[in-house]
């Protein structure tokens, strides 16, 4: 496949423009007035009606995990967050009062010549076909500069260079590669559990000082995309792809060749940093690319690969480390990582509809000498407001939002076991006199419990697509936590049989199994949850996402300092009925807001408001 050019489009990439209005309807003085997501209604909200239907931004049936901050912008939807009725009609079709006026007989001089000239320069417009043409409109605007004259234009439905509109082979290559970097990132963190059967010894630290090298990851991870939010939003994603990639493989050249303890945690903290673009904006690059109906399978592929990451960590660096040595665990990973920045060379390109938009828009007042800009330009916040936004609004919600506060200590506490279990199961599977390799092995049921919820996950969407109809279309959030709640309680049971089974009296098959079991549990609860915050919180879901992503990461990096000794010190099935008990305590959650999640969010201020907004 070949792959076009990951700068802006070049001129002859999007079909003509079109002239701008008739003097004989002058427009002069018109200032946009933008929908606010935060009120029930959008200013300039005047109950007139319009020609162009003000559609609502389009969210994921399945949950969106855009990496950006809600800050309201434009978001690459045709007509999503688009001026109110009473800015005028955006397209270039027939006001209420108008006649045709592309029709020859009506166009100006100055139009025929424009149209004339576009079609010497290849770009003609085909009249009737949807889609086909520059939506753009002609306003006086103060921007900064002074009342100027500025040309908006935005995406028409079928356009080419829109994300939505490639060809589904290059949306799933470029998606594929994408979730290549988040196994990687999982990969990466997991992996420490058996490479503390050298680690100690190699750096010459303790168990417990070397497994701070897994907590110095996973506390960047937790609060860099806060930044990279905003920054991915201003100037787009693959930049950062690029750049974060290419600094992740570096970081691992001195922990691959130093015995340097300093020198480990230094790379593993800006590795965290630059990796966590796997967790959180790869789920974006997916919404990008795929609109609400298409979103299930790339995001469900999404989150598998996070669970195959994880076993791959524990599977590869068993063996290497058994057979080469650990600087060999982190040289093979930095391999993965080279590997990955040529297949993010050659394949990632921007996906981000606002800055390829955007960049059109800087294209066009080149080529022109007009000055135009795209409906986000002009919805877009400064960085500092951002960056603002990104910081302080998770927080505010993991701790006012009750919902967001139970489901965020829910599957922050299951996430963490999966890295508890990554001690417990090496302690375990160790009395059954297992070596480094067969030991790493064991981590293999995080990647079958992973595929068992991928399966799973297609009856949720039928239960909630049979939700859906029972509510007039749209199901409530609650319909997206059936299967979580299931999980719920099969991630605490097979834990309780773990606990007592995991002995050599008992084939080692056993705990195997109850352990895929467990993480098909976790796997159905992290969808669950995911999806919930997505449609509970709409405009606002990125900053819910981001505070349970918070409380995860944090979680996974705390619990797996005390794990061991907690095993050693407790016994091996007390250690793990203990978990196993508080994750049941914990199941309560998902069963509570199935049965009152519509009070709870009706006392949100936030569900509320978006409640209420016109749909």
């Amino acid at each position: 496949m070949v792959m076009d050019p990951s700068g802006p489009p070049t001129p002859s990439s999007f079909t003509s423009t079109i002239a701008p209005r008739s003097p004989r309807r002058p427009r002069l003085g018109m200032h946009i007035t933008l929908p606010d997501p935060t009120s029930p209604t959008s200013p300039g909200d005047t109950g007139e009606t319009s020609e162009m239907p003000r559609y609502p931004a389009v969210r994921s049936s399945t949950g969106s995990s855009d990496s950006q901050h809600d800050i309201p912008t434009a978001v690459n939807t045709p007509w999503a967050h688009t001026p109110s009725c009473s800015t005028g009609d955006l397209t270039r079709g027939k006001d209420k009062d108008d006649k045709d006026w592309e029709s020859p007989a009506e166009m100006t001089q100055e139009e025929m010549e424009l149209r004339e000239r576009s079609k010497e320069e290849g770009k003609a417009e085909h009249q009737g076909e949807v889609g086909v043409g520059v939506n753009e409109r002609k306003e006086m605007l103060d921007l900064g500069n002074g009342l100027e004259e500025v040309i908006i234009i935005d995406w028409l439905p079928g356009d080419p260079e829109n994300p939505f509109n490639w060809h589904p082979y290059r949306k799933y290559l470029i998606a594929l590669v994408g979730v290549v970097i988040t196994a990687l990132t999982a990969a990466n963190v997991t992996s420490i559990a058996i490479m503390t059967t050298w680690g100690p010894d190699w750096f010459g630290v303790s168990r417990e000082g070397f497994v701070l090298s897994l907590t110095i990851v996973m506390i960047p991870i937790s609060f860099t995309p806060m930044v990279l939010a905003p920054l991915s939003e201003t100037y787009g994603r693959n930049m950062i792809y690029q750049i974060t990639s290419l600094i992740t493989a570096v970081l691992f050249i001195p922990q691959a060749t130093s015995r340097s303890y300093g020198g480990l945690m230094a790379a593993r903290w800006f590795q965290g940093m630059s990796s966590s673009v796997g967790n959180s904006m790869v789920g974006g690059t997916i919404a990008d690319l795929f609109r609400a109906e298409d979103r299930g399978l790339g995001m469900n592929l999404f989150s598998l690969m996070v669970f195959i990451g994880q076993a791959l960590g524990g599977i590869v660096g068993g063996y290497v480390g058994m057979y080469w040595g650990i600087q060999w665990c982190y040289g093979v990973q930095g391999i993965a990582a080279v590997v990955s920045c040529i297949l993010n060379a050659l394949v990632l390109r921007e996906t981000r509809g606002d800055v390829l938009l955007s960049w059109r828009a800087r294209k066009l007042t080149k080529q022109t000498g007009r000055k135009h800009v795209c409906v986000a330009d002009l919805q877009r916040k400064s960085f500092v407001t951002l960056l603002t936004v990104s910081l302080i609004r998770p927080f505010n919600f993991l701790l006012t939002e009750p919902i967001v506060t139970a489901l965020s200590a829910w599957i922050g506490f299951a996430w963490a076991c999966i890295f508890l279990g990554g001690t417990s199961v090496i302690l375990v599977f160790e009395q059954y006199g297992f070596n480094a390799g067969e030991l790493g092995s064991m981590q293999a049921p995080v990647a079958i419990g992973g595929l068992l919820g991928f399966a799973s996950n297609y009856h949720q969407e039928h239960l909630s697509a049979q939700a859906a109809k029972r509510h007039g279309g749209r199901a409530p959030p609650e319909a997206r936590l059936y299967w979580a709640a299931y999980g719920g309680l099969m991630f605490p049971l097979a834990m309780f049989a773990f606990a007592w089974t995991g002995r050599p009296g008992v084939p080692w098959q056993v705990p195997a199994v109850l352990l895929c079991i467990s993480n098909w549990g976790v796997y159905c609860m992290y969808s669950g949850v995911f999806n919930y915050l997505a449609d509970a919180y709409e405009t606002y879901s990125s900053s819910a996402q981001a505070a349970q992503s918070f409380a995860r990461n944090i979680f996974s990096g705390v619990f797996p300092l005390f794990a061991h000794q907690m095993y050693i010190a407790m016994g091996y099935p007390q250690a793990s009925t203990l978990v196993a008990s508080v994750a049941l305590a914990l199941a309560v959650a998902p069963i509570l807001l199935i049965r009152y999640g519509k009070t709870l969010r009706a006392r949100s201020k936030v569900a509320s408001a978006l409640a209420e907004m016109p749909r």
